[in-house]
């Protein structure tokens, strides 16, 4: 089996359990109860987070891992030779730092936001980091309650207008990098990890560094996928490949791009579309059902879409279609042709669901996934503040066609959204951190120092508590009740979205909004 076929097996496996149909009426919780749905006990993830016990609250650059209660952390691993080893031991309970108690945590339904422990610890942490590097943790430890002082390296705080103008950031993401290149187990794995850490090498200021991304991309352009290469493996490979050809000018890619755009096109729901049988919909009328399921048209899901009687899979989602707009504009830039009839369709499905807030749906909302609803009614609605990724992802998507007369429209629809919803951004559907990744990658690519200042300022406590201290960031849990990211690429897929979030101070790649005069390869 190829590199490429194994990648996709994974990335459709891990995929295809943890993408369930949403309804937009669904809740999103916080950490949804105090077991963490038993994943506080439920160990996973990348190296060498695999020896921990389960999925806890990283501490920071402590090295310590933790149970979140509303008003504490339990401590439950601690990683040999980190800050925190010798200070701190299995089963404390810290209950606050420098003094003050941690404010309170809401497990459940409620507003998205990471209030209490988890925002209290990470703004300690900065304050340590630019003072003495001590962080003085408030403990209890047995019967009794006592001050426990973790060393911290003193890197400074985050600079107002971080990752520009900032030492901190500069230094955060050189580790990072390092951390990438170092460990090869980074330099496979799904596609959405591969592209991430692909890309941010590419764009180190390390010459060895950008050597060994244009390396790792340049092998994924001799993978060849197939025709039955799901949506989302398809558009990663292009956008990876089209980001290199458009920096280096290198045309060896070209013959992949070609074949892999013509393999998203053919991957798209087209024609007369048949998604469901007719006995699911419960004494529908026949053409209501058949007039919902065209709305499905120009779409993309997880695998290409099958004409059938019966499920296919549960029809197209977002996400995937703007995955694969995002792929298709990139390869035109490149010189690929790609079909301008199909890219205005994919840009029409995602249109039917954006609602007036901005709001950017799962897939069905505005169709047949939760029954039959009036798609007219649902995209006038004003309703939404979460999953704000998939609108950051919609932002880059619009910004790559300004030839398409609406795409003005909506960006300040999306941008607006990313205003409104930003707290929602560590909480994505299935893996979190494409929520994280394309939430600043598209408020980046806004052209809104608003909108980028928002993402970045708020989540400035959690980049902290996401750090290891190796170099490298892990997932926290979020608030989606499919929260398995980190079961699927623990460190290496958030370590590369934080790289390029603090390489923000000169972006080269056009999904974080890098618009050259001339940069196209010479086609042979």
């Amino acid at each position: 089996m190829s590199d490429h076929s194994r990648t996709r097996c994974r990335s459709a496996a891990f995929l295809g359990i943890a993408f369930a149909a949403l309804a937009f009426a669904s809740v999103a919780f916080a950490i949804k109860d105090s077991t963490n749905q038993n994943r506080w006990e439920k160990p996973g993830g990348d190296p060498p987070d695999k020896e921990v016990p389960g999925f806890l609250v990283n501490l920071g650059p402590t090295g310590a891992r933790a149970v979140l209660t509303e008003k504490t952390f339990v401590v439950k691993y601690i990683f040999r030779g980190s800050p925190a080893a010798g200070k701190l031991k299995v089963g404390d309970v810290i209950q606050g730092c420098f003094g003050r108690p941690f404010a309170k945590h809401t497990f459940g339904g409620g507003p998205h936001g990471y209030e209490g422990p988890i925002m209290d610890m990470g703004t300690a942490i900065e304050h340590a980091e630019s003072k003495d590097g001590k962080l003085t943790l408030n403990v209890a430890r047995g019967t009794k309650v006592i001050e426990v002082n973790v060393p911290l390296e003193r890197l400074g705080a985050f600079s107002p207008t971080f990752p520009v103008n900032c030492k901190k950031s500069k230094l955060l993401r050189e580790r990072a990098l390092k951390y990438l290149a170092d460990n090869k187990d980074a330099h496979g794995g799904a596609s959405h990890t591969r592209m991430a850490v692909s890309l941010a090498l590419l764009t180190s200021d390390e010459p060895a560094q950008q050597a060994l991304g244009a390396d790792l991309i340049k092998r994924w352009g001799k993978d060849l996928p197939n025709s039955g290469t799901w949506t989302w493996d398809l558009s990663h490979q292009t956008i990876a490949l089209s980001e290199y050809c458009l920096i280096s000018h290198d045309a060896s890619v070209l013959p992949t791009i070609r074949s892999v755009v013509d393999l998203i096109q053919k991957a798209q729901y087209s024609g007369h579309i048949i998604c469901w049988p007719l006995n699911d919909t419960k004494g529908t009328p026949p053409s209501k059902i058949d007039a919902a399921q065209q709305l499905y048209d120009g779409g993309f899901g997880h695998g290409p879409y099958r004409p059938a009687i019966g499920k296919n899979g549960y029809g197209p989602m977002q996400y995937t279609t703007i995955l694969a707009v995002i792929a298709r504009q990139l390869a035109a830039q490149c010189k690929v042709p790609t079909d301008a009839d199909k890219l205005k369709r994919s840009m029409a499905f995602i249109h039917r669901g954006t609602n007036e807030a901005g709001y950017v749906a799962y897939g069905g909302e505005f169709t047949l996934n939760n029954g039959l609803i009036n798609p007219v009614q649902w995209k006038a609605s004003h309703q939404g503040d979460n999953y704000v990724g998939r609108v950051g992802c919609a932002i880059v998507g619009h910004q790559l066609s300004p030839e398409l007369a609406d795409s003005p429209l909506f960006l300040a629809k999306y941008r607006g959204y990313v205003r409104h919803a930003y707290k929602s951004m560590p909480d994505g559907h299935a893996d979190p951190n494409l929520g994280i990744f394309w939430s600043i990658m598209g408020a980046a690519a806004s052209k809104d120092p608003t909108v980028l200042r928002t993402v970045l300022d708020y989540h400035k406590a959690w980049f902290n508590m996401m750090r290891c201290h190796d170099g490298s960031f892990v997932l926290l849990p979020g608030r989606d009740y499919a929260d398995d990211g980190y079961y699927g690429a623990s460190r290496f897929h958030p370590t590369a979205t934080m790289a390029l979030a603090f390489g923000l101070v000169q972006p080269r790649l056009r999904i974080e909004g890098f618009k050259p005069g001339k940069a196209t390869p010479q086609t042979p």
